[in-house]
């Protein structure tokens, strides 16, 4: 599906993306959409 968003990084997430994960969801709850949005690489 993501095939046509090329730049999109698959694989584990960094630590560091783990700890963004866990700051958005605090700030936005289960809001899933957003949080991607803050994310555009992943």
């Amino acid at each position: 599906l993501n095939y046509l968003r090329p730049g999109i990084k698959r694989g584990k997430f960094t630590p560091q993306e783990e700890e963004e994960i866990i700051k958005y969801h605090a700030l936005l709850g289960n809001r899933w959409a957003a949080i991607a949005k803050q994310m555009p690489n992943r």
